[in-house]
């Protein structure tokens, strides 16, 4: 089952998920086109993809992200919230349908990190 985002947390921007650097691929695509690019980083809210700006801001997208850090490819629909050109060239997506699995794996993995993390500090 799809558990869809609160349209006001999409509106504002607002980061309501920590994110992790994952090595990987995401592929996005829409009824235009598909794109596999290479994945920077994810959150169970989602995701920023490198060498990706082929889709405009408000574009609606279906990401499938593929990492070796995942027990299984993740899926869900997004909007592009921003395409940066500058410094780095990439697309950010918030997603706005993810099942509860997928998400769940996600917050795992953020933890997990953060705990390893942490545990380097100590």
């Amino acid at each position: 089952m799809n558990s869809p985002i609160n349209k006001s947390l999409v509106n504002s921007r607002l980061r309501v998920y920590a994110r992790v650097e994952v090595p990987g691929e995401a592929i996005v695509h829409d009824e235009n086109g598909l794109y596999i690019a290479p994945l920077n980083n994810l959150s169970a809210g989602g995701c920023f993809v490198d060498q990706l700006n082929s889709f405009p801001e408000g574009s609606e997208v279906k990401v499938i992200v593929r990492s070796h850090r995942l027990k299984a490819p993740i899926q869900a629909r997004g909007i592009v919230v921003r395409v940066e050109n500058r410094n780095r060239v990439g697309t950010a997506i918030e997603f706005t349908s993810i099942n509860q699995e997928a998400r769940d794996s996600v917050q795992t993995l953020v933890y997990e990190n953060k705990l390893q993390n942490a545990l380097k500090i100590v």
